[in-house]
């Protein structure tokens, strides 16, 4: 009997030996199989502040100078159609953040507005004409994208927002001929550029303006703008007025 159990206590322990043996074996073989769940809570939790996209740039802004040249138009001037030049020139410390130096210049002209004021009343409107800027803006870009066109093409693409000031030259209608000023300026754009090299990109921009500036009456108190009919009264000066001026600028950057 005590042979028996003895034989018995042997048999138990050896089973009990093999099998911690397999399933140390199988853990061993598991650790090489990649565990979902975990790389789920390390990288996708809601509470990992270090959380990012990782995106290969093909084309690089960071640590970079560019220039841009570019024409447009004003859409939202009610007395004056033209067009407008510009020339930028820009670095970026990284893919988000640059400073760009610009200058605008206008050629404008009266529209249709003032042409049928004059037919309908006989007199030319008091008005302002935008002539010139200059502006230094900081540069934020919040958007990078790839976009594939009908399958034969990849375009890349970022956009950007623009925030500056500076002064901006204009010129106040008179008969006697046009007084120029000057006045400080705040600058709000919204630009997109699609690379298609390393140098060179397209560029788009929407920029929007304001500056406070003096106002004054076209004819001089006392004079009779239409002959035979009433003079003008009151005073010349019409104070001054916050004016918002709108283009859109399209263009060409070259990458240094």
């Amino acid at each position: 009997m005590l042979k028996k159990t003895i034989l018995m206590f042997i048999l138990t322990a050896s089973q009990a030996f093999a099998q911690q043996a397999a399933d140390s074996k199988a853990d061993q073989r598991g650790s090489d199989k990649l565990d979902i769940k975990k790389l789920e809570q390390k990288y996708w939790a809601a509470k990992d502040d270090d959380f990012s996209v990782v995106q290969n740039r093909r084309y690089v802004k960071a640590e970079r100078f560019y220039l841009t040249g570019a024409a447009g138009i004003p859409f939202n001037d009610p007395y004056s159609t033209g067009t407008i030049a510009s020339g930028s020139l820009g670095y970026f410390f990284n893919e988000r953040w640059g400073l760009e130096a610009s200058y605008n210049s206008a050629s404008m002209k009266d529209n249709d507005a003032v042409g049928q004021f004059v037919d309908t009343y006989g007199v030319i409107p008091d008005h302002n004409i935008f002539k010139s800027s200059y502006f230094l803006s900081g540069i934020w870009v919040p958007f990078y994208a790839k976009m594939s066109v009908i399958d034969k093409a990849i375009i890349y693409f970022d956009m950007g927002i623009s925030v500056g000031a500076g002064t901006l030259d204009y010129e106040i209608t008179q008969k006697e001929g046009n007084v120029s000023k000057n006045t400080f300026a705040y600058k709000l754009g919204v630009f997109q550029q699609i690379f298609f090299s390393e140098h060179f990109a397209i560029r788009a921009d929407l920029v929007n303006t304001w500056s406070t500036q003096d106002k004054m009456k076209y004819y001089a108190p006392g004079t009779t703008p239409i002959p035979g009919g009433p003079a003008v009264t009151g005073q010349r000066d019409l104070g001054s007025e916050t004016i918002n001026d709108t283009s859109l600028m399209i263009g060409i950057t070259y990458w240094h």
